[in-house]
């Protein structure tokens, strides 16, 4: 730091407003005054006009450059011991000799490390007292160019020494880019070695341990909103503790921790230099392992979120005894890399997975269509075969009736299919077409109990229905509605013990008619409930009794409407779906 009381004034020279404002708010923290030039014939000007203690420029510039105005400098009367300092850059061997032979006492490589950078603005200062003798100017010859230096002997060896120290950390640095290069290379053909999500992720850990960190824990985030975690994998250096990564802690999904939650939410690297307990139990899951990490502590805690094309996907989580290696710029940048690689690894591999399980169901509806379309087309074709075969005998008689109306019942299952097929594929290109006008949502519910009523009681159910309150009006297709209740109720028999209960209510609540759907059958796995509306599931493979698109075309039909639908279930105690419909507010009839 320059005196307090007595800051000391640093000329910087250079040509970038950016790079110009950086350095002279660097030197300033210092305690240093600076006045900046944004070219060396202004810099003259301000010598002429100031005193400066050092001049701290930059060597390339437009029009005059750093050697040229250190060589003007020294011919002015007050600028022959004034310090000079360079910024120039190593991969120029003659760079620092070019400085010699203009006259700076020392340079600053670029990119510039800010300490190093005021530690020899310091020095210079600190040395400029010190008086060399004069040396007589020698020439040089350097690749072949000849240079005139005037230097001392001591200023030479200290630039030598310097030189020699920067190329050293230059060298380090390389070969840290090297090794970081490397490990990304192999982690980017880890990673997309595989497109198992749990296999990307638990390699990916095993690579990270321990040349990273001392302990990796790879999560997925869960269905939205994304508040649950599942642990993948966790890797960590401690042998007697192997056993601990199948603990049934790994397969229970887990509330997002804070840390964990911040890193998603700001989509940021989060870093904590000291861990505290709860952060360690939430990262190691297992009490054996929470305990070696105490009692090998402390450890810095990083959380990486992993961000593809679709939003987070999951967290990866680094503890190190050692904070240095996760706190340098250059392992976040490290990190950050690798999350990014991942996170898109794991992307395309849940793409993938997506995409298999798209072709399964595509493959089971192909085989669950093709069996329902020929149920109808074998019954059309029987009961055409037998009335030819009786209208080809002379005098057959038969009863012709019965068999025209299973035709027309065959036909109707088979176009009844088709149309579900085609109300998909509208929902799913948002086509569906609703032909709303206002209606008695208590009408509504009566025509679905005349029409579903015989059908329930023939399977041996009890049926009831209540509209309850008053009437209200509500902008609806009555048929896209009836289509509703009928898949609602169809599924509800489908599901339900003879002699159980199939009940249908209505109420208005607020700006909504709430319509249900209840049954007495043997509910729904939780596992399922949240597949129940997607196209083509069924929760029961080996079932037969439908395509699975039932309830994606309700879904469709009341969204289209600008309701919602949703479903409760207890099994063994039966199942309630519940839609809604937005409602007029005057009442129905007036």
């Amino acid at each position: 730091m320059s005196q307090p009381g007595h800051p000391q004034r640093v000329l910087v020279v250079e040509d970038s407003a950016t790079q110009a404002a950086a350095l002279a708010e660097l030197l300033e923290r210092d305690g240093f005054e600076t006045v900046i030039a944004r070219r060396a014939a202004r810099a003259l000007e301000i010598l002429g006009e100031q005193t400066v203690a050092l001049v701290l420029s930059d060597v390339l510039m437009p029009g005059m450059d750093g050697y040229e105005l250190t060589k003007r400098i020294r011919s002015l009367p007050q600028g022959s011991d004034l310090p000079v300092v360079l910024l120039t850059s190593l991969t120029d061997p003659l760079a620092i000799v070019r400085g010699l032979e203009s006259g700076a006492n020392h340079y600053v490589t670029k990119p510039y490390d800010p300490v190093s950078l005021l530690a020899r603005v310091h020095t210079v200062l600190e040395r400029r007292t010190v008086r060399h003798p004069h040396t007589t100017p020698f020439t040089v010859d350097l690749l072949g160019t000849p240079f005139t230096i005037s230097a001392s002997k001591e200023q030479i060896l200290e630039l030598l020494v310097s030189s020699y120290s920067d190329l050293m950390r230059t060298s380090e640095a390389v070969r840290d880019a090297e090794r970081r290069a490397r490990f990304l290379a192999e982690a980017t053909e880890l990673l997309s070695s595989s497109l198992d999500v749990h296999h990307v992720l638990r390699d990916l850990a095993r690579l990270i341990v321990p040349r990273i960190a001392d302990v990796c824990a790879a999560d997925l985030l869960g269905p939205p909103p994304a508040s649950l975690t599942q642990r993948i994998e966790i890797a960590h250096g401690f042998p007697d503790l192997a056993a601990a990564e199948a603990t049934d802690s790994r397969a229970a999904p887990t509330p997002l921790s804070e840390i964990a939650r911040r890193a998603i939410g700001e989509q940021s690297v989060q870093l904590v230099p000291v861990a505290d307990d709860d952060m360690l139990r939430e990262v190691a899951r297992d009490p054996a392992l929470f305990a070696e990490l105490q009692r090998t502590g402390p450890y810095a805690l990083l959380a990486v979120p992993l961000s593809a094309r679709r939003g987070a996907l999951g967290i990866l989580q680094f503890l190190s005894a050692d904070a240095a290696r996760l706190s340098t710029p250059e392992a976040l940048l490290l990190v950050e890399d690798l999350a990014r690689r991942a996170a898109l690894a794991v992307d395309n591999a849940l793409l993938y997975g997506e995409a298999q399980r798209a072709t399964r169901a595509r493959d089971d509806v192909l085989a669950i269509v093709s069996h329902d379309l020929r149920n109808p087309l074998n019954t059309i074709h029987m009961s055409t075969t037998f009335l030819l075969d009786v209208l080809e005998t002379p005098g057959g008689v038969a009863p012709i009736i019965p068999q025209l109306k299973l035709i027309r019942r065959a036909t109707a299952r088979g176009n009844a299919l088709i149309q579900d097929l085609l109300d998909v594929s509208r929902i799913e290109s948002g086509t569906l077409a609703v032909d709303a006008s206002l209606t008695s949502a208590s009408e509504l519910l009566d025509e679905a109990v005349l029409e579903l009523e015989p059908l329930v009681t023939s399977k041996g159910l009890r049926f009831e229905h209540q509209w309850e309150g008053a009437d209200v009006n509500v902008p609806a297709d009555r048929g896209r509605i009836a289509q509703v209740f009928s898949n609602l109720v169809g599924n509800a028999m489908k599901f339900t013990e003879a002699s159980g209960l199939v009940r249908v209510t209505g109420a208005r609540h607020g700006p909504f008619i709430e319509f249900v759907v209840s049954d007495s059958g043997a509910g729904i796995a939780p596992d399922d409930v949240p597949h129940l509306f997607d196209r083509f599931w069924k929760a029961s493979k080996a079932s037969r009794g439908g395509a699975g698109l039932g309830l994606f075309i309700v879904k469709g039909i009341v969204e289209s409407h600008g309701g919602t639908v949703s479903v409760e279930s207890v099994l063994g105690a039966g199942t309630s779906f519940r839609f809604t419909l937005p409602c007029i507010a005057r009442p129905a009839g007036s």
